[in-house]
């Protein structure tokens, strides 16, 4: 990513003041051929991004916010050259060359493209607290160099600039922040509260010169989106106002009080049905055909008004209690224009960029239908045949026959509009049947396992010949661990793995454990694995599956009650892919590979429930039976004996008690045996 020019690297220090130069997509290169000449000329070390897609990604929304902008990286030799530097480069970069402002940094003077901040220029291991670059002041002050999206120095490092005071801010004034809803490179988005009236908005930020995908400026895409919500006066958030404020614009929306589509319709989806309740398996159904009505509405709602949405997924519809709505209109467009970005996703193919706005909208909602209720998605126009089938089947695992495939499949045809389908809606029916078991046609045989998963890591996890060369050095290990933003198998833990089998020192392997450890977040499942701050994975290669495998692999006494904890966190019915490494079969594997282990009747309840119930049934319709018979066998012999008084009353109550003892005696055992032997 980075090349470098480091004219002596032993006269430089290890910390101090260091200078970026911020560029933006359309200048970069007029900024190098200013520069890099002129630090050559003079000797002086640095380093920039090299390469144009690196340029590019380092100037989007994709990149982190402390790190964003920094095309060059000056290193100056001491305090008296890095002042002279900076003014150098005040009086050689023009006044009017924009930059993207580097968040971590503080400017120079009124340069846009001129930038400082103090910190480390190498790692040096003495320095290092937990992996991170440490300094002690001269009274015990700590200060810990890591990317933060502010500028900040040490307490005992006076800057080089006078404090300038905030100027009156109308957003101050006029709203309190409340929450941060989402983070980006381009701009956060919060919710804020008006001070006079406390009513509720979302503030969307725009940080100019980022780019979206596409190479796209996303202050574009912002823009794009006030200006179709202002045409717009139903199912979507009213627009408030908009504020320009220091260098970044700020757009203002009512606030929807609501869930996303995905939490909203999960109480109604496959994933909440129970084989032993189709009658409520048929309420939760006739409840997610509302809200696709609802759906459906809304998609018309736009198209009548020539609005694509074009970027379909959960986390853009907000379900309140009373409405759904469509939350970000960034990437859509007005009908017969082209998207300013050619999206594709799960949902959204990238081939329906090219075919009718609203056609493609209608094809990327079957898709969006088929995620929702099923967790199912067609990856190409040629597997919608397929999905079908697997949907109705999953339904009628659960007991239901519907007829609401042909809504998926009318949202698919190349002619497909929302008004008709919302017609065809009404015809739809559901009813309950007896479960037809009727996915085996899907499933093949399981291949026998032809590698291990320490073969798998072996051949992913190529960095961990660092690993090896460090051996020997436990504080350069820990660093090397701390920096490892992957928690699964294709990171820490199947490093940690590796680890074991190389006989590594086991206080190293505890240490990297422990890492995983205090990252690991609370969820509705318990304790998992995180990908993202609030994010977590069940996945081997990501997740809390991968981290369970290492704890096994290690040590799984010491580690049994943390492992049977996060296992919790693999009891899900759905994935979102079928393959061992990130998907369904990667869970599964990982509970056999405990079942091996350990039998925890809880993983399994559901399941021996199941089981128990229809012996339970076995045993009563032959208990039945042999009951049945014996009161025969017992009301002939009373008849033949009684009527030459041989036997009494009592003792004929005696025998009609004493077969319902023995009955429930051989209806206990027969169930115990059926029940041990899984039949």
């Amino acid at each position: 990513m980075y090349k470098y020019k480091i004219v002596d690297e032993e006269s430089l220090p290890i910390y101090g003041y260091k200078i970026h130069i911020s560029a933006t997509l359309n200048n970069y290169k007029d900024i190098y051929n200013l520069l890099s000449p002129l630090l050559d000329d003079r000797k002086i070390s640095y380093k920039y991004i090299y390469r144009e897609e690196d340029v590019a990604y380092n100037f989007s929304v994709r990149e982190s916010p402390a790190n964003s902008g920094k095309y060059f990286t000056i290193y100056p030799e001491n305090d008296y050259a890095f002042r002279n530097i900076l003014e150098l480069l005040y009086q050689t970069i023009p006044k009017n060359m924009e930059g993207i402002y580097i968040l971590s940094d503080r400017a120079y003077k009124d340069s846009n493209t001129i930038f400082y901040r103090y910190g480390f220029f190498r790692e040096d291991l003495e320095y290092l607290e937990k992996g991170i670059p440490t300094l002690l002041g001269p009274n015990g002050e700590k200060w810990q160099d890591y990317q933060k999206p502010y500028f900040n120095l040490p307490e005992w490092i006076q800057d080089i600039q006078e404090n300038t005071f905030t100027k009156d801010s109308y957003l101050a004034r006029n709203y309190r922040l409340k929450t941060v809803l989402s983070q980006s490179n381009g701009g956060n988005v919060y919710q804020v509260d008006s001070v006079t009236g406390g009513k509720k908005y979302i503030l969307k930020e725009c940080r100019p010169h980022i780019i979206s995908f596409g190479r796209v400026e996303n202050q574009t895409l912002r823009k794009n989106e006030y200006e179709i919500s202002r045409k717009l006066l139903d199912c979507v958030p009213a627009v408030h106002e908009t504020v320009t404020e220091w260098i970044n614009q700020y757009y203002i929306y009512e606030f929807i009080d609501g869930s996303d589509l995905l939490k909203s319709t999960k109480p109604y989806s496959i994933v909440s049905y129970h084989r032993s309740n189709k009658e409520l398996n048929a309420r939760k159904f006739k409840s997610f055909v509302l809200i696709t009505k609802e759906l459906l509405k809304l998609v018309e709602y736009l198209h009548s008004r020539n609005i694509i949405l074009n970027d379909i997924h959960p986390g853009n519809f907000i379900k309140s209690e009373d409405k759904l709505y469509f939350v970000d209109l960034e990437n859509s467009y007005e009908y017969g224009n082209k998207p300013a970005i050619g999206l594709y996703s799960v949902i959204s193919l990238k081939e329906w960029n090219s075919i009718d706005g609203k056609v493609s909208d209608c094809h990327k909602v079957g898709n969006l239908l088929l995620f929702l209720l099923a967790r199912l998605h067609v990856k190409s126009m040629n597997d919608l045949s397929q999905s079908s089938q697997i949907l109705n089947s999953l339904l009628e695992e659960f007991g239901l026959k519907t007829n609401f495939i042909s809504i998926i499949e009318k949202l698919f045809s190349k002619d497909a509009t929302a008004s008709n389908i919302l017609k065809d809606l009404n015809e739809i029916y559901v009813y309950q049947i007896e479960s037809q078991h009727s996915l085996d046609e899907f499933l093949t045989d399981s291949p026998e396992r032809s590698f291990s998963i320490t073969e798998i890591i072996n051949k992913k996890l190529v960095n961990f010949q660092r690993y090896e060369n460090a051996k020997n050095n436990h504080r350069l290990l820990q660093h090397l661990m701390h920096r490892e933003k992957n928690l699964g198998l294709d990171g820490l833990s199947g490093l940690l793995i590796l680890m074991k089998k190389h006989n590594f020192d086991c206080d190293v392997i505890d240490y990297g454990i422990n890492i995983i450890i205090e990252k690991l977040i609370m969820t509705d499942n318990g304790r998992m694995v995180p990908i993202e701050s609030n994010l977590a994975s069940p996945y081997l290669n990501n997740g809390t599956a991968g981290f369970i495998r290492a704890l096994i692999f290690i040590d799984f006494k010491k580690y049994i009650d943390l492992i049977k904890e996060l296992s919790e966190g693999l009891i899900t019915e759905f994935a979102q892919y079928a393959d061992l490494w990130n998907g369904m079969l990667g869970i599964v594997d990982t509970l056999l590979e405990l079942y091996s282990y350990f039998r925890v009747r809880k993983y399994k309840k559901e399941y021996f429930d199941e089981f128990a119930e229809k012996n339970l049934l076995r045993c009563d319709a032959i208990c039945l039976k042999v009951f049945c018979l014996l009161m025969v066998i017992i009301a002939y012999l009373g008849g033949i004996l009684g009527h030459v008084n041989a036997i009494s009353t009592a003792i004929m109550g005696w025998l009609i008690i004493g077969s319902v003892i023995a009955i429930t005696i051989l209806r206990t055992i027969i169930f115990l045996i059926m029940d041990s032997k899984g039949i």
